[in-house]
């Protein structure tokens, strides 16, 4: 399935990166800190088994390609034994690719790793016990006895990758008679096994959720059980934690760090994020400051329609945005971008109405739950009408 392939390419992709960015890429075979022949990004020996020898030289793309081809047709696969995997974000996949890469395809449940292997079993079954993955990680930063410091700053982002995918206990309320899928597909493509019906009113309480880019659909991890369903975010309401302040506008920071705190009157922080601490655009940034230009332009269309409007992608940096398979380039990247939906409205209806009185980028994702709107060009909103965008296209 093609949404398949594409997340495991995301994590192909965020794995290669962070183990280039932990071993690097050496041209020519060298001796590691444990004396072992050593080229390209760690390999001790070639993909065919061959060993590293002194003198040994492979040029950059050579490298990259033998990385790529281990980490795909032998780590992967292993690592897809452990229990839970498939209900893993890309992050924390990527994570656990990281440190096989380091320590070995082989870990889980081999002798000297009881730690790490117990959180991901009983993680597996409970969630909340990835919390304690940080911890566990820390314990392998030695080789030969001896603390390497390098590997403790490795451990340490590798603890903090994972941290990130994790956002804590969420209670998403049912707006609309509507099912869990097992695929991001519309339900009557789907056979009834692969469907659990919610009526309106009902909660569900998840601890991870994973954006699909360019599709109303999300996937979302059950607390207690661990199980992994897609669900369409236009029947779904997230229930703030904390009762959300009234809009400051004389406020001068945004707290990124609290996804109910307000970006403008209309917009929370959660919605801006998709509810995803590694988002958080740097204060002051470029970035940042796009954001907050998107969020009155966004208060101006609620307004105007005069009716919700839910969010189902905002802002994606790199290379967040390249990981979850967004477009190189993306205005999403640059927080210059939100797919909203008019809720329990016509999508189509809304996309008729906005077209009249958007200036930037618009694209039509009707068939997909969404309207995209960017502010490229300038692009803003007017009320009365009279304006055209700048571009469009359709998804």
């Amino acid at each position: 399935m093609e949404i398949h392939l594409l997340m495991i390419q995301g994590t192909l992709a965020l794995s290669m990166g962070l183990i280039e960015k932990f071993e690097g890429i050496e041209e020519h075979a060298y001796l590691d800190s444990v004396g072992n022949t050593t080229i390209c990004a760690g390999l001790t020996r070639y993909p065919d088994g061959a060993p590293v020898r002194s003198g040994d030289v492979c040029s950059k793309p050579v490298c990259k390609a033998y990385l790529k081809g281990m980490v795909e047709n032998e780590y992967i696969p292993r690592l897809k034994t452990i229990p839970g995997w498939d209900r893993l974000g890309q992050c924390r996949q990527s994570v656990l690719i990281s440190f096989a890469w380091n320590m070995g395809p082989n870990f889980y449940e081999a002798k000297g790793f009881e730690t790490i292997s117990r959180v991901l079993r009983d993680g597996a079954k409970n969630p909340e016990t990835y919390d304690e993955m940080p911890a566990a990680l820390s314990l392998y930063s030695m080789a030969n006895g001896t603390r390497l410091e390098g590997l403790v700053k490795r451990r340490a982002m590798e603890a903090e990758i994972w941290k990130g995918e994790s956002d804590g206990v969420r209670n998403l309320d049912c707006m609309h008679d509507t099912f869990l899928k097992k695929a991001p597909l519309p339900s009557e493509w789907l056979s009834e096994v692969a469907l659990r019906p919610f009526k309106t009113g009902e909660t569900i309480r998840v601890v991870a959720t994973d954006e699909i880019p360019a599709d109303s659909h999300e996937w979302v991890v059950m607390e207690g059980s661990g199980e992994r369903w897609a669900i369409y975010k236009p029947h779904w309401w997230v229930r703030p934690d904390h009762q959300i302040e009234e809009f400051d506008p004389q406020k001068v920071e945004i707290d990124w760090d609290n996804f109910d705190a307000l970006v403008s009157k209309y917009l929370t922080v959660g919605e801006v994020l998709q509810n995803d601490a590694r988002r958080k655009p740097e204060r002051g940034s470029t970035e940042e400051k796009a954001l907050i230009v998107l969020g009155k332009e966004f208060d101006a269309i609620r307004e105007a329609w005069g009716g919700p409007l839910g969010i189902t992608s905002g802002y994606r940096p790199e290379p967040i945005n390249r990981d979850v398979g967004g477009r190189a380039g993306s205005f999403h990247a640059k927080g210059m971008a939100l797919d909203v939906y008019p809720v329990g409205e016509s999508c189509a209806a809304f996309y008729k109405w906005i077209a009249r009185r958007w200036s930037g980028g618009l694209g039509e994702g009707c068939a997909r739950g969404f309207v995209h709107i960017d502010t490229r060009d300038n692009g803003q909103f007017s009320a009365r009408g009279g304006l055209s965008p700048c571009c469009v296209w359709s998804y």
